[in-house]
């Protein structure tokens, strides 16, 4: 009686000599992560048995996709981890039903148009009575891989030459729609290049191409580029049409 007296009033400090207080939860031990479930009591036997990619698909410079997931004993839940070209886009930890399992989906924007790698990796991890996940173990992770293509908007440039000028028409394919178009006309006179800025317009326009004067030596050309950008951002390869400007 007269010990428990005692061992009440004592620091924080001096609990060990009494045995520590019931209930009392034991820190973490100096350089443990917090958050990972190393202990064999904790981790042993868990790993993530299923991982799968159901599918996954990009439009408009938004990737979604999902698949399904399993863990065994102890585990009952996963920590998923979600990667675009090897760069970290996200995390997710997901708690499982009675056999351990589960579904996840995930949703990305800001795709750029070509080819894709999209990576998830799972962790198992133990969600404790009341839903809250102590934490991941260090052991039984797996991951899957999934190529994916967003697609490029495409620009078709035609031009015909006609005295003072050219004459160009543009128009835009595949990506997702929406284009906005943009053109430059660079001059080149006896290996001297003038390059006019890029400007936003039409889908036709004409570019001045003064003439040469016959019996000169003179050379004056121009060059068309000519670019889309669809309504999700992502921007076709530039296309081009070089013309000579013709003698008088």
């Amino acid at each position: 009686m007269l010990r428990s007296v005692l061992c009440a009033l004592l620091s924080g400090s001096m609990l060990s000599a009494c045995g520590g207080m019931p209930g009392e939860v034991e820190l973490t031990p100096a350089g443990e992560t917090l958050g990972t479930q190393e202990s064999a009591l904790d981790c042993a036997g868990a790993s993530v048995t299923t991982l799968n990619i159901g599918g996954m698909s990009s439009w408009g410079g938004v990737l979604s996709g999902g698949g399904n997931w399993s863990v065994t004993y102890p585990a009952n839940g996963v920590k998923l981890s979600f990667y675009v070209d090897g760069v970290w886009r996200g995390d997710q930890t997901l708690q499982g039903d009675s056999n351990r399992s589960g579904t996840w989906s995930f949703n990305d924007s800001g795709i750029s148009c070509g080819s894709h790698t999209f990576q998830v990796r799972a962790i198992p991890a133990v969600y404790d009575s009341t839903g809250n996940p102590p934490g991941t173990c260090a052991t039984g992770s797996t991951s899957k891989s999934f190529t994916f293509t967003q697609g490029c908007p495409t620009a078709n440039l035609s031009c015909t030459q006609i005295p003072y000028s050219a004459s160009c028409t543009g128009s835009g394919s595949g990506g997702t729609g929406g284009y906005t178009h943009f053109m430059q006309d660079v001059y080149i006179e006896n290996g001297v290049t003038n390059a006019n800025p890029w400007r936003e317009g039409g889908t036709s326009w004409g570019a001045y191409c003064p003439l040469v004067t016959s019996g000169t030596t003179a050379t004056r050309q121009i060059i068309v580029y000519y670019k889309v950008i669809d309504s999700s951002g992502a921007q076709s390869p530039v296309v081009s049409r070089t013309m000579y400007c013709a003698t008088r």
